[in-house]
C-alpha cells in the first residue's frame, strides 16, 4: 500500500526530517552542466550504489551485447556457488560437443578437449580474457548442457526484471536472437558488481591461469584497458574498477565499466562504438562526468522514522509501531542540483500480526527525483513484541470470517435478529397506545369540542 510519508500520529518525526534535509541540502537551481558527447549507438551512466540513471542516450534500444554477455554468465555461475550447487575449486572439462560450438577465429584461453580448470580459474578467463571456450565450458559444467545453463541466464534477467534481454549463447557470439539494452547491461552490472569474487575478478590488470593436466601456466592481460597500462596506456583510467568488453561485426564495440572515487560510485555502458579508442575514451568520458559533476548526498540515516503500521495480537495491547530505516541511503546529485525536488513515498501494509522482531522487515521506502527512483531503503520496526496467548483465537476468528458464506449467515441471522427486536417494539408501541384508549374510554373522558 502506498502512502504519503505525512500521516497519522507521526507528523513530528517528519517535520524534524524535512528541516534536516532542507538544511543539509543545497537548494540552488538544477546545475547545467554539460554531458559528455557520446558517438557510440547507446549509453548509459548510473549511479553505482542505488542505480540511479544519470545519463542515457538510446538507452531502452535493442543492441547486440558481444561479449559483454559473459558479465551474466559470470552472474549464473556464482549463482550456482551461493546455492552449493558447486565450488569455485570444483574442476571443469571441456567437453568436445562444447568446444565443436566455437568459432575458430573467436577470442579463448586456449583450452583443449579434455583439459581440466577449476571454476575460479574459468571465471577469470571469462572475463579478463574473454574466453568463449571458457564460457562454454562454465555452461556444461554448472548445468549440464549450454542449452540448459542459457536457460538459467535468461530465468535470471527475468528475475533482474530486465524486460528487453534475451540470451542464445554463454560467450556473446552473434546470433539475431540474442540481445539486451544499454539499461539492462547497466541493471545486470549493477547487480554483478554486489559480488565480490565478480569484483575482485574484474579489477584486475592481469592474470596468470595456473598450469592444468594439458597446458603450463597462461598469462593474460585484460581486454577492458580502463584497469589496464600493459596493453594500451593512454586509455588507463586510476579511478576504473571493472568491467566487461566485448566487440563483434554486428555489436560493434562495447564497454561495460565502473569506476569509485571516494564515497561515489559509477557504472557505464556504450554499445556500438566505431572503434576501440572510441569505446574506451567515451566510457572514460563517462565515468569522469558521474565522479566529478555529481556529489554524494545522504537521503536518509539509519534509524530515521518513516512510517507507522497497525499492529494486531500485540500481548502487551500495543495497537501500533514506528518504522525505521534499516541503514543509511545515499544517492549521486548533480553538485548544484534542487535537492528540495526529492519526493519520498512509502509501501506499508495495512497491518501485521504479533509476534515481530526488532529489526524485522515491514515495508520500504522510496524516493524519488525529478520524475525518477533514486534509492529506497527498507522498513524494519522498531521494537520486539510477542504475541498474545489469545492470538491464534483472534487469528481463527479472522479466517472465518473471512469466508463469504460464513458473512452472509452471519448478515441474515443478525438482519432477523434486528427485524425480530423491531416487530416486537412495534407491537409493545401499539399495545401502550390501545390500552391508553381503552383507559380514557372506561373514564367517560371527553376531549373538549370547540
Amino acid at each position: 500500500m502506498k502512502r504519503n510519508l505525512f500521516s497519522k500520529g507521526t507528523k513530528k518525526h517528519f517535520a524534524l526530517l524535512s528541516a534536516f534535509l532542507l538544511m543539509f541540502f543545497s537548494c540552488a537551481p538544477l546545475c547545467a552542466v554539460a554531458a559528455p558527447e557520446i558517438s557510440a549507438e547507446a549509453a548509459i551512466l548510473i549511479d553505482g550504489k542505488t542505480g540511479n540513471v544519470l545519463y542515457e542516450k538510446n538507452s531502452e534500444k535493442v543492441m547486440f551485447p558481444a561479449s559483454t554477455t559473459k558479465i551474466m554468465t559470470a552472474i549464473v555461475a556464482l549463482d550456482a556457488v551461493e546455492k552449493g550447487e558447486i565450488s569455485l575449486d570444483q574442476p571443469l572439462t571441456l567437453q568436445k560437443e562444447a568446444f565443436d560450438t566455437l568459432d575458430p577465429d573467436g577470442s579463448s584461453v586456449g583450452l583443449k578437449v579434455g583439459e581440466e580448470m577449476k571454476l575460479i580459474n574459468l571465471l577469470e578467463g571469462l572475463l579478463i580474457a574473454s574466453g568463449n571456450d571458457a564460457a562454454v565450458t562454465i555452461a556444461q559444467g554448472v548445468s549440464g548442457s549450454i542449452e540448459a545453463f542459457v536457460a538459467r541466464m535468461n530465468e535470471k534477467a527475468k528475475e533482474l526484471g530486465l524486460s528487453s534481454t534475451r540470451f542464445e549463447n554463454p560467450h556473446g557470439l552473434h546470433h539475431p536472437q540474442h540481445y539486451t539494452t544499454a539499461y539492462d547491461m547497466s541493471q545486470m552490472a549493477f547487480f554483478a558488481m554486489k559480488n565480490k569474487t565478480f569484483r575482485g575478478i574484474v579489477e584486475c590488470a592481469h592474470i596468470y591461469l595456473p598450469a592444468t593436466n594439458m597446458s603450463d601456466k597462461r598469462y593474460f592481460i585484460n581486454t577492458n584497458n580502463l584497469v589496464s597500462r600493459m596493453r594500451y596506456p593512454y586509455y588507463f583510467y586510476e579511478y576504473a574498477t571493472g568491467i566487461k568488453t566485448g566487440s563483434t561485426s554486428e555489436a560493434g564495440y562495447c564497454l561495460v565499466s565502473s569506476a569509485e572515487m571516494g564515497d561515489k560510485s559509477v557504472i557505464s555502458v556504450l554499445f556500438n562504438a566505431e572503434d576501440i579508442s572510441i569505446s574506451h575514451n567515451e566510457s572514460k568520458a563517462t565515468l569522469e562526468f558521474g565522479l566529478t559533476e555529481f556529489k554524494a548526498q545522504r537521503l536518509a540515516k539509519r534509524d530515521d522514522i518513516f512510517g507507522e503500521v497497525k499492529v494486531k495480537q500485540a500481548a502487551d495491547g500495543t495497537d501500533h509501531l514506528l518504522l525505521s530505516a534499516e541503514e543509511n541511503l545515499d544517492a549521486l546529485f548533480p553538485k548544484n542540483g534542487d535537492t528540495g525536488k526529492v519526493t519520498i513515498t512509502t509501501e506499508i501494509p495495512e497491518k501485521v500480526y504479533a509476534p515481530i522482531k526488532s529489526g524485522q522487515v515491514i515495508g520500504k521506502a522510496i524516493f524519488n527525483y525529478e520524475g525518477r527512483k533514486v534509492g529506497e531503503i527498507n522498513l524494519i520496526s522498531t521494537v520486539e513484541l510477542d504475541r498474545h496467548f489469545l492470538g491464534f483465537i483472534q487469528t481463527f476468528g479472522e479466517w472465518l470470517w473471512g469466508i463469504k458464506v460464513i458473512r452472509l449467515v452471519v448478515y441474515v441471522f443478525f438482519g432477523l435478529v434486528i427485524g425480530f427486536v423491531a416487530l416486537i417494539v412495534i407491537g409493545f408501541v401499539r399495545a401502550i397506545k390501545k390500552s391508553k384508549r381503552k383507559r380514557r374510554r372506561s373514564s367517560g373522558y371527553h376531549p373538549p369540542r370547540y
